[in-house]
């Protein structure tokens, strides 16, 4: 087994044991839920979600809280506040003032009150931060919750939600195993109540994860386990936001269907005359997009007007975020071109910084269409870039996800061999010859890994015996570049100074060649070594070899640059060449118009990327050549240095990345 699987594996097995956990068979209901009576009149009025959106929602629950304080009541203190941040979080409609409140609570009284009594304070604020896509703020509030342990139906609901919420965090920042990990324990708390609202949205949460691991089956089957748990709550509200949800995996499946419910969702919500602004945005979203698939514009144009009502109203990040993308669709399709580009540019940035690569991929999309639109090709390619970087981030996981599906059949027929082996062995009586078998293959394992390491190290000592060979090759190649480059630069122009000087004014057409001689000659001292080099470093050095690249070519150089440097000067030289020579080839056989330099210095190591927008060519083929000197230069620079080149080319431009990691 090669290092690369058992690698895989590592990551592979947690994940399957995660997916087998979420589908075990509901535990025992322990946790009943108990309908208490409200401790009086007004916070039972406070809890009615019809009574939310009256306009003295918020000034009745100022003066029963702050009569309250007054009274020292707090336990009917965070009553009252309890059932305010319950109706935010329900409507996701969320007060600045409310956060003030709640910290204040947090600080001034929380401790006068136990545990169980005041666990919304860090539910509510993690779900404030959750509204902002700030997941990162959110999840230690979550973790919080999760520490405690609970005793009744209300308690265990409440620890469920936590490891609900870390879950969603957790997706929407691209961690699905942490995401599956969290949705199995929250899963496992909900089955043990009759909490039928809180179950439906682990299984949404599923359902998403699913999705976004290409695993279309099991995530309409979650849907639907999600919408099923939803009508035995009598959750309307929630049937939509399931059905809203299906519509994203009819949407990525690229299913006809995605219309056909967007219509009758849309609708079902605007007849059940459920006020749940949030809602309304995300399902008015997808039916602009269903009108603009249509070609119903002027349609679209009027749902976009109520939308940016609502959406102005809730200060959402997600609601901003569902109308800014399907506004800029509208604008593009009706072919007018986005027009407050600079405010979709700060939203991709934004989601960018939070990780949130689902919106990432949405903005950075209908900002390449635009700059297609409006033929700025050098902006298409940069949103090309970052919506690149999305899709891959989201469909990294498509990969583990095939090695689950696999490795559980293996699992399977494995554990079947097993059994029938043992069967076999008892009935046969036959233990003891079984056993035999079993340390006889056990020593010859031992002996093929023995064998094996021995052959890998021999390998390894070969290739490390090669590898110091070229690098003192290379170093003695860079050691004769720099004196030859010396003695052009201070001797023979020099001279040649001199000889301008003897000659004088009486000949100014000699002067004159022998100033473009002794240019020739500094450009050619350069190619052979880097003037300044050692002095000045790599940063610097590449920047400069960019700036002389672009001066006399038709092509936009720019560079991204993050390093400290952790390389030793011959190193950085080796790392400089082999931009010099991938920028050579850019420039003569790519027929590029943009290229970039990219390095990166982490924890691990450094890795660089040159990139180019130009023809591409077939990698393999173009290798095998024996005039692909300037590749295979690349090549074997970057193993000298304890480095991995790989290239990768096609009708849209090259990528070479090469990875160098951290001696020790």
């Amino acid at each position: 087994m090669n290092d690369r699987l058992k690698k895989l594996l590592m990551y592979v097995l947690p994940l399957v044991l995660m997916i087998c956990a979420c589908e075990e068979t509901p535990d025992k209901i322990i946790y009943h839920k108990v309908t208490t009576k409200k401790t009086d009149s007004t916070s039972e009025w406070l809890s009615e979600r019809s009574n939310f959106h009256a306009k003295n929602y918020y000034s009745v629950f100022q003066n029963y809280y702050a009569k309250q304080l007054k009274l020292k009541n707090y336990k009917k203190a965070a009553s009252g506040l309890e059932e305010l941040t319950e109706q935010e979080m329900y409507y996701s409609f969320f007060q600045k003032s409310t956060l003030d409140t709640v910290r204040s609570f947090q600080k001034r009284y929380k401790q006068k009150l136990p545990w169980h009594k005041t666990m919304f304070v860090e539910s509510y604020i993690g779900n404030y931060y959750v509204n902002q896509a700030n997941y990162r703020l959110a999840i230690p509030h979550f973790r919080k919750l999760t520490t405690y342990k609970p005793f009744d139906e209300a308690t265990c609901s409440e620890v469920g939600y936590g490891y609900g919420d870390l879950a969603f965090c957790y997706f929407a920042m691209g961690q699905h195993a942490k995401a599956l990990k969290y949705n199995s324990k929250a899963l496992a708390l909900f089955n043990q109540t009759d909490n039928y609202v809180g179950r439906g949205g682990i299984y949404d949460n599923m359902a998403m994860v699913s999705l976004s691991l290409k695993n279309y089956t099991k995530a309409e089957v979650y849907f639907d386990k999600a919408m099923s748990n939803y009508k035995s709550a009598n959750d309307s509200s929630n049937v939509l936001v399931s059905l809203h949800n299906k519509i994203i995996l009819y949407q990525e499946m690229d299913d006809p269907k995605q219309f056909h419910l967007i219509d009758s969702t849309y609708h079902l919500f605007i007849r059940s005359k459920i006020q749940d602004e949030s809602l309304e945005v995300a399902l008015a979203s997808f039916y602009v997009d269903m009108l603009l698939h249509e070609g119903r514009y002027s349609e679209a144009k009027a749902i976009l007007s109520d939308m940016k009502i609502s959406v102005e109203k809730l200060k959402s990040a997600a609601s901003d975020a569902d109308y800014n993308i399907a506004l800029a669709s509208y604008e593009i399709k009706a072919g007018e071109g986005i027009r407050d580009i600079e405010l979709i540019e700060k939203a991709l940035y934004a989601v960018e910084e939070q990780d949130d690569y689902q919106n990432q991929a949405a903005f950075a999309q209908v900002l390449k269409e635009n700059a297609v639109l409006t033929k700025n090709y050098q902006k298409a390619y940069v949103f090309s870039e970052k919506l690149k970087q999305a899709e891959n981030r989201i469909s990294s996981q498509k990969m583990i996800t095939k090695t689950l599906e696999l490795n559980k059949l293996y699992e399977t027929k494995r554990k079947e061999e097993q059994i029938a082996f043992q069967k076999e062995t008892i009935s046969n009586g036959k233990a003891t010859i079984a056993l035999l078998i079993s340390l006889l293959m056990g020593l010859l394992l031992v002996i093929v890994v023995v064998l094996s390491k021995q052959k890998q190290k021999k390998i390894q000592t070969e290739n490390k015996r090669v590898q110091l060979y070229t690098k003192q090759l290379l170093d003695k190649t860079e050691e004769e570049r720099r004196r030859i480059a010396s003695d052009l630069h201070d001797s023979v122009s020099h001279e040649l100074l001199n000889l301008k000087h003897s000659v004088g004014e009486s000949t100014p057409s000699a002067g004159e060649k022998i100033d473009s001689i002794i240019k020739d000659i500094r450009s050619i001292s350069r190619n052979l070594h880097p003037v300044m080099f050692e002095k000045v470093g790599l940063s610097a050095s590449i920047n400069q070899l960019l700036d002389r690249a672009q001066s006399v070519n038709q092509l936009m150089v720019t560079s991204d640059i993050v390093y400290s440097g952790s390389l030793s000067v011959s190193d950085e030289l080796q790392v400089y060449r082999i931009i010099q020579e991938a920028l050579s080839n850019i420039i003569k056989y790519a027929e590029a118009v943009a290229a970039k330099i990219i390095i990166r210095e982490g924890e691990g190591g450094l890795k660089i990327q040159i990139k180019d927008n130009g023809k591409g060519f077939n990698v393999s083929e173009t290798l095998s050549r024996k005039d692909a000197f300037g590749l295979h230069n690349i090549i074997e620079r970057s193993k000298a240095i304890g480095g991995q080149a790989k290239i990768q080319s096609d009708k849209n431009g090259t990528i070479i990345t090469i990875d160098l990691k951290k001696t020790e």
